[in-house]
């Protein structure tokens, strides 16, 4: 199976604010089967607010 995943490339300047260049979008495979004892998950939201950032 082949999906697509959005990929830190670098880290976000001196103001912490991130700008398209800061990330990548890759393709990979994975196997189209779950191993026993394993787990497949789409994540299907995320949120990466700004209180959760550490500030220097």
């Amino acid at each position: 199976m082949i999906i697509q995943r959005v990929v830190l490339n670098s880290r976000p300047g001196k103001n912490g604010v991130p700008v398209a260049e800061n990330f990548r979008l890759e393709q990979s495979t994975i196997a189209d089967t779950v191993p026993a004892g394993h787990v497949l998950v789409k994540t299907l939201y995320l949120s990466v607010d700004p209180y959760m950032a550490k500030l220097q």
